[in-house]
């Protein structure tokens, strides 16, 4: 993955952040460019990620990585950089076949109802996919303190 760096995303980044999150059909609330890390080859945006701030807690998200991309590692680099920077927990919500690559990354399961507020009312409202056959599970980081 040499050829793949990670850098913050600018002002210009907005409009393929956008497009990226939309056509992968995730949250597309909050897509504040300065949240976000790019991962570029070359001259070529091939995926997004971000640490969405909330008041009581941290949420990695919009984690998008172009097709011609996956199953390259640049997922993983976009994640590790991400959490690199966090100091406290961070929580996510994914589709639950992705469970085994975000505990990789030490994240973990938990009940959605034990997300702090306000990500507690997201995940509820996403526990209504499983009504079209979606099942999304909460995870959480938690940082082990010495």
């Amino acid at each position: 993955m040499s050829e793949v760096t990670i850098r913050r995303a600018t002002a210009a980044d907005q409009g393929i952040i956008k497009q990226l999150v939309r056509e992968e059909s995730l949250d597309p609330t909050s897509l504040n460019w300065p949240q976000f890390l790019i991962a570029e080859r070359g001259s070529e945006v091939v995926g997004i990620g971000q640490i969405r701030p909330y008041p009581a807690c941290r949420e990695l998200g919009s984690l998008v990585v172009k097709r011609g991309f996956r199953n390259s590692g640049v997922g993983a680099l976009l994640v590790e950089a991400l959490l690199a920077e966090e100091t406290g927990d961070v929580y996510l919500e994914c589709a639950s076949y992705n469970q085994p690559y975000y505990e990789r990354f030490g994240f973990r399961r938990i009940p959605w109802w034990q997300a702090p507020m306000p990500l507690k009312l997201k995940a509820g409202f996403g526990q209504f996919a499983r009504l079209f056959g979606w099942r999304v599970v909460t995870m959480k980081r938690g940082v082990t303190r010495p």
